[in-house]
Formats: C-alpha cells, sequence, structure tokens
C-alpha cells in the first residue's frame, strides 16, 4: 500500500479546500485503511489550530502567511525523508532498536524520527504489540531530549504526547495495565500543555477507555468512550469517532448487553459501507458474531465471522484475524465437533504464543480444557497446564497464573477438575493481568466436591 506524501497531509489539515473532492475522498478513505497514515496524520491533526494562529507565526518566522505553513510543512517533509533513511535498517528490527541510544546520537533527534517511530509502532501494536512497545520506547526517548523551542506551537508536546501514547497502546495489548495508565497520564500532561488540545485529549480518552474495558469497569469505560465520541465528533474527526462508537459497543456487549451492542455495531458496519472501509466492516461482521454467539444465533455468528475472516486475511492486521479464528472454533464447538474446535483452538493459541500475547494463549486454552473436560481426557489437560506454565515462565510473567496452572494440572491430573474450577481460572488470569501482584487461592469446594 502506497502512503500519502507529507505535503498533502499537511494541506488535508491546514487548507483542505484546497484540494479537489475526489482527493479529498481517496484520502479519507485511505487514512481509514492506513494505520501509519493516520499516525502521521495525527500530528498535523492535533496541531493545526495553534499553527494557524497569526500571533504563533508572528512570533516564530515572522509572518503569518499562508507561504510560512507551508514552509514550516516543508520542513516537517524533509525531516521525514531524512528519518526514513536513518531508521530504514531499524524499523523493522526491535531487537537491535532496543539496543541502540537513539537519543544519545544528535542526528536521531529530529520530530522526523518521533514520528516514523510513533507511525511504525501504531501500524503494528494490535498484531505484534511486544515490537510496538520497543519502537514506541524509542520514540518517547527521543521526543523527551529534543529541545522545547525546537519547533512553533508546542509541536514538541504534540510529538512527546503521540509518543506516550503510543507506548500506552502497545502496553495495553501486552496486559500492563498499570503502566498503560501511567502512560496515558504523561501523554495527557502533554497535550494540555497544548493551547488547542482537545483533539489530542480526546484520543487519550480513547485509548483509556479500551484500558478500562480491557480491566472490566465498564461503567467508567463507557463515560470515557463517550466524552471521546463528543470530542471527536467536535475535531470533525470521523474515523476516530466511529472508533469511539465501536467502543461504546464493545463495553455494551462485554457487560452482558448483546442485544443492545448489535445495533451499534450495524451502525459500524454501515459506515464502513458508506466510506468502502473494509476494516469497518470487518470488525463490525467480527463483533456481531460474537453477539450471535452469545444469543444462540449460530448460523448467524458464523456468517459474521466468516464474512470478517476474508476481510481480515486479505487486509489484516494480523491481531484481527486471530481473533476471528478464535470466533469460528466457538461456532465450530456449538456446532457439535469438538475435536475440530479443539484443532483450531491450538492453532489460535499458537498464534497469541507467537506474538507475546500469552494471556490469550491462556485464554484460548482454558477453552480447550473445558471441551478436554467434556470429552474426559484429563492427561491432556495437564499437559496443556504444563505448557501454559513454561509459556509464562519464557515470557518472564512470574505471577499468580503460575500457581494457577499448577493447580489446573493438579486438579486434572487427580481427576477432580469440574467447569467451575476453569472458570474460576479463567476470571483470575484476567484480573492477574491487571494485577501482576494478585495470588491465587484455589476455588473452595462444597463437601459433595470432596467426596
Amino acid at each position: 500500500m502506497s502512503h500519502i506524501a507529507e505535503g498533502d497531509l499537511a494541506l488535508y489539515a491546514f487548507e483542505p479546500d484546497s484540494l479537489p473532492a475526489g482527493r479529498r475522498a481517496e484520502m479519507e478513505r485511505h487514512l481509514a485503511e492506513c494505520a501509519e497514515c493516520q499516525a502521521r496524520h495525527d500530528f498535523f491533526a492535533v496541531t493545526e489550530e495553534d499553527l494557524g494562529d497569526l500571533s504563533t507565526w508572528e512570533r516564530s518566522v515572522g509572518s503569518a502567511t499562508y507561504a510560512s505553513l507551508m514552509e514550516y510543512g516543508a520542513r516537517i517533509a524533509e525531516e521525514d525523508r531524512e528519518a526514513e533513511v536513518l531508521l530504514q535498517h531499524l524499523i523493522g528490527r526491535p531487537a537491535e532498536l532496543a539496543w541502540t541510544p537513539l537519543a544519545s546520537k544528535k542526528k536521531f533527534r529530529t520530530g522526523g524520527v518521533v514520528r516514523k517511530l510513533c507511525a511504525a509502532a501504531h501500524a503494528i501494536y494490535e498484531s505484534d504489540p511486544l515490537a510496538a512497545l520497543t519502537l514506541a520506547e524509542a520514540a518517547v526517548s527521543v521526543a523527551e531530549v529534543i529541545p522545547d523551542d525546537t519547533y512553533p506551537a508546542n509541536a514538541v508536546d504534540q510529538l512527546r504526547a503521540t509518543a506516550w501514547k503510543e507506548r500506552a497502546n502497545a502496553q495495553m495489548l501486552l496486559g500492563q495495565c498499570a503502566e498503560a495508565h501511567d502512560s496515558l497520564d504523561r501523554a495527557e500532561r502533554f497535550y494540555r500543555r497544548i493551547r488547542n488540545s482537545g483533539h489530542g485529549l480526546s484520543i487519550v480518552a480513547l485509548v483509556r477507555a479500551s484500558l478500562l474495558l480491557q480491566q472490566e469497569q465498564f461503567e467508567e469505560a463507557m463515560k470515557m468512550a463517550e466524552r471521546a465520541e463528543l470530542g471527536l465528533a467536535h475535531a470533525g474527526d470521523n474515523q476516530r469517532r466511529m472508533d469511539a462508537l465501536f467502543l461504546r459497543a464493545c463495553v455494551t456487549y462485554e457487560a452482558g448487553r448483546p442485544d443492545e451492542a448489535v445495533p451499534l455495531f450495524r451502525q459500524v458496519i454501515e459506515y464502513g459501507e458508506n466510506t468502502k472501509s473494509v476494516q469497518w466492516i470487518g470488525r463490525g461482521s467480527y463483533a456481531i458474531g460474537n453477539c450471535e454467539v452469545d444469543r444462540g444465533n449460530i448460523g448467524e455468528a458464523s456468517l459474521q465471522f466468516h464474512r470478517a475472516l476474508m476481510i481480515f486475511r486479505e487486509a489484516g492486521p494480523e491481531a484481527h484475524r486471530i481473533f476471528t479464528e478464535w470466533g469460528i472454533a466457538r461456532v465450530v464447538l456449538h456446532g457439535g465437533k469438538p475435536s475440530e474446535a479443539v484443532r483450531r483452538l491450538r492453532d489460535v493459541a499458537a498464534e497469541f504464543e507467537k506474538r507475546s500475547m500469552v494471556t490469550f494463549a491462556a485464554l484460548v486454552g482454558l477453552d480447550i480444557t473445558e471441551v478436554l473436560l467434556a470429552l474426559e481426557r484429563p492427561k491432556e489437560i495437564a499437559k496443556l497446564a504444563q505448557h501454559l506454565f513454561s509459556v509464562f515462565t519464557k515470557a518472564g510473567i512470574l505471577t499468580g497464573a503460575l500457581s494457577a496452572f499448577a493447580y489446573l494440572k493438579e486438579a486434572a491430573s487427580a481427576k477432580r477438575l469440574t467447569t467451575t474450577d476453569v472458570d474460576f481460572i479463567r476470571i483470575f488470569l484476567r484480573r492477574a493481568e491487571r494485577q501482576p501482584s494478585l495470588r491465587f487461592s484455589p476455588p473452595a469446594r462444597s463437601a459433595e466436591d470432596s467426596v
């Protein structure tokens, strides 16, 4: 996929009416599909009101003219071209990047380097959050050492805020919830130093709403998502406004109200059809598939999941494809094909492991456990529990999850594991992801269970 030129992005932010209507529509569709261009556009979108302020330009370049704006846009474009060359051998090598002290080298201390790192992190945080975290942390290290007066209109604060926000995105997907909240706090502080910071603060609210949803704080997540949607609508950012609407629908679904969530997800699909955005069609279809599974409409769920899968196989991101295949495995299970469901679930778990999304891998493992329990295959459950123990140990996640897997193995070996135990462990894993210090205590057993 080719990307939008920096000059066009600047014009789209500063002087959108100077672009032909067809070109504007084309760019809107591209931004809806391309995470990298969307991330680069955020810089312009957040600062365009400040950059268009006459007093800003009179102080910084002496003349508040269109030419001055375009001169600044040209400077940004040149920095981005230089960053492309400087980072070309590092962007795809996160391990090497992690050991490269970018901030200590003057040639890397530019806004272009920060934007390039942030865009690269944003493009992959859903499919490879560990690599995205390395990119985002490199962006933070550079942004923090750029002098405040390097660019007009507090643009350095915008760079720092964006870097911290991308760090939070990756941390959220890795289950580092406390760290993600801290990163968002830092991003918010930098956004508040920008005079017209509403758009940036709305983006932070959107990410925080996702984080609160992951922590199952549904009421707070809904409030934050509504705040984000209102702010993004005011800013005219339809793409991100739809993110907020989608998130409200997800909160409604996770709160146990799939009947109310379906109409919201259908709005997402309608938006995707109107804007020719296959990503929105895929995301909405996947979400409705989950709702229909919960509502017992397995045939409809299958149709929705397969529609989403065709899109994500073709256009990505990979994480969405994996989650969709998880949904299809659930449909296969409900369709009365447990062996086929287990095979599919094992493939999904392996995909999550490969991307260091180990908590999701464990949750899929518990789905497998329930099937094996129904098939009376305790030895396979014990083997699976040992595997999960090894996966978490290798990932350096030395939390109460290890005790939970040990209990799972022991209970399966003793042939006294129940579906209640599996549900108990599932709830614990979700909580342990948010509270690493949480200790695992085996579920209490009734006198009947103990016999």
